[in-house]
């Protein structure tokens, strides 16, 4: 089965979830609970590409495996800075 994607956009395929599933779809209001954040947040972090999400029509939507990758991301990076002494 092909995707069809916009002239601009590049399919993502989901990450599957530790279980195999690829995680519950939600709002960006929550995933900013999800992630203990504003809504304002959860949205920049969409639109510069640091959290991975989609449109419908006028409405984002993101899931939790989404919000898991970027955590686990974060963690990767906080720790590697942290482990080499360097300060941001």
């Amino acid at each position: 089965m092909q995707r069809e994607t916009h002239k601009d956009a590049s399919p993502i395929a989901p990450s599957p979830d530790k279980d195999g599933t690829d995680g519950k779809i939600m709002t960006l209001d929550e995933a900013a609970e999800f992630l203990n954040t504003s809504y304002s947040t959860v949205y920049r972090l969409v639109v510069d590409g640091e959290l991975r999400a989609f449109r419908i029509r006028n409405s984002w939507r993101t899931s939790t495996s989404a919000c898991q990758e970027f955590v686990s991301r974060r963690f990767e990076e906080q720790s590697v800075i942290c482990r080499s002494g360097e300060t941001r």
